[in-house]
């Protein structure tokens, strides 16, 4: 035997007895044993290859990973391969599997039985039950409920949470516990989930990733999607236009140095016939959520047509020309926004009024006082301190448990002459006329945050409609939250300026009506 063939023997026989070591090795394996492909090509601008994120998570086990993707794009299955891969070449391993429901967790293990069950891999198993599967060299993968008992069992060095936006934080938590390191395997959290919900799981452990506290691997649809065939593009791609994909197939096309339409350059498995379907019959905002990873769908979103590309920008910058509006609600939280009114040119029609929010403060659990002495900081940073027209909840010239009003507090505090919000203006009315400026019906956005209003933003994204019997009410969801306070504080300033609601003002000069004969 030559030098080189002893070499390769070699390195076969390292694969077979402890595993892939290398990405080319691991792809190699994978194609040869099981058949499949992982796609890798990255389509999407700031995304990752499904195979990029797969064989980071499998050959450098990091303790804690999160991963974006879309429904039906193979985050079950390929953390099912990923569980398989670690079990058959490390004996006694252990995997848990927890989702946000039964069936949720038992998606990775079908997946995972789908894999193994039949063909050369099954030799790897000594049984497969309804609880787990359990291998000839003494490594198991066991599914769990969504439940607090469920996630206190033995310590194992692989945790696998799925659709981690439906798990409650507390179990998430809680499973948390069961995964250290065993032996030679250290522990490793891989959590996978398409992003649900304004405000949920996933949104903070979004955040947290982005603060760098540990990776985040996302990609979408367009990432696994197989190649456009000419057939449904036209040679010259003369028929994208009749594509309900084309929106967003052809959003960055200009700026690639292909000059192709994202589906020209996608080298999956995902059928594009079935996503032009998927297109077809959901909304545009459950396909962007589900489909193309670009938000949460946000059902009940009381501001649904706000959105950080249209209602975010440096032009809402306190302007020295215009008034200071302050406006704060208090309780629980305190939220206050500094905004100012601008009448800007309509193309063909009168001037109208434009809001711009440039500040924004928000706290929990402080008194008046202290709210009032950092909201005068705020004011001090960001309009030289300069403060027109100041207005708060008309609650707060109640006596508190305490004894002073809340006024007297915010006066203790240096913020006086504040006026009360309107007494007796309804909630949906106010609400109407903040949704008169994200929303007119001639489609321009009327109101603008400053980028570094990151809480009203939110507030914005986060602000519901109450559900009662399956049915989306005309009032707020949960009067408690952060989001309220902000939220709430705007309209009742815009209350406080538009008392009578908007109205247009007139361009011709009025005479008293006994002077018209």
């Amino acid at each position: 035997m030559s030098q080189d063939q002893a070499n390769s023997s070699a390195g076969t026989s390292n694969v077979e007895d402890r595993g892939p070591r290398t990405a080319s090795t691991l792809k190699e394996w994978i194609s040869g044993h099981l058949r499949l492909q992982i796609a890798d090509t990255p389509v999407c601008c700031g995304h990752d290859a499904p195979w990029d994120y797969f064989s980071k998570v499998y050959l450098e086990r990091p303790p804690l990973a999160l991963v974006l993707g879309p429904r039906g794009g193979g985050k079950s299955y390929l953390s099912a391969l990923d569980a398989h891969l670690t079990s058959r070449f490390h004996p006694g391993h252990g995997t848990r599997v927890l989702g946000g429901s039964r069936s949720q967790s038992e998606q990775v293990y079908q997946a995972l039985r789908e894999m193994v069950s039949g063909g050369d891999e099954s030799v790897t198993l000594d049984r497969l039950t309804r609880e787990g599967a359990y291998y000839a060299n003494g490594s198991e993968v066991r599914v769990l409920a969504a439940s607090p008992t469920s996630v206190r069992g033995p310590h194992v060095a692989s945790l696998k949470l799925d659709e981690v936006d439906e798990i409650h934080p507390d179990v998430r938590e809680a499973a948390m516990g069961m995964c250290m390191n065993r032996k030679e395997m250290s522990a490793s959290v891989v959590m996978t989930s398409t992003w649900h919900r304004v405000g949920g799981p996933m949104s903070t452990l979004m955040e947290r990733a982005r603060q760098g506290d540990f990776p985040l691997y996302s990609f979408c649809a367009f990432e696994i999607l197989e190649s456009c065939p000419e057939e449904l593009s036209g040679p010259a791609l003369e028929k994208c236009p009749a594509c309900p994909l084309m929106k967003w197939c052809h959003a960055d096309r200009d700026r690639h140095p292909s000059g192709l339409p994202k589906a020209k350059r996608s080298h999956g498995h995902y059928a594009v016939a079935s996503l032009i379907q998927k297109a077809r019959v959901v909304s545009a905002r459950t396909f962007e959520a589900d489909y193309l990873c670009i938000g949460p769908k946000s059902e009940g979103q009381w501001f649904p047509a706000f959105s950080a590309e249209t209602h975010v920008s440096e032009v809402a910058e306190y302007d020295p020309k215009l008034p200071v509006h302050l406006a704060i609600d208090s309780g629980v939280f305190t939220g206050a926004v500094f905004f100012q009114i601008a009448r800007v040119p309509v193309v063909g029609g009168e001037p109208t009024d434009e809001v711009r929010v440039f500040a924004d403060y928000l706290s929990e659990g402080v008194t008046a006082e202290s709210a009032a002495k950092a909201i005068l900081d705020v004011a001090r940073q960001q309009c030289n301190g300069r403060i027109d027209f100041a207005s708060t909840d008309p609650s707060g010239s109640s006596r508190n448990a305490i004894g002073p009003t809340v006024l007297a507090e915010y006066a203790r505090g240096g913020l006086r002459d504040l006026r009360s919000w309107p007494r007796g203006a309804r909630v949906r009315d106010g609400l109407a006329l903040l949704e008169s400026f994200v929303q007119p019906a001639d489609g321009v956005p009327r109101l603008i945050l400053n980028p570094r209003c990151k809480a009203t933003l939110f507030a914005f994204q986060s602000y519901r409609r109450m559900r009662r019997d399956g049915q989306w009410g005309d009032a707020p969801q949960d009067p408690q939250h952060p989001h309220e306070d902000l939220i709430d504080a705007l309209r009742g300033g815009l209350v406080t300026h538009f008392p009578e609601g908007r109205f247009s003002r007139p361009s011709l000069p009025r005479v008293h009506a006994r002077k018209v004969f």
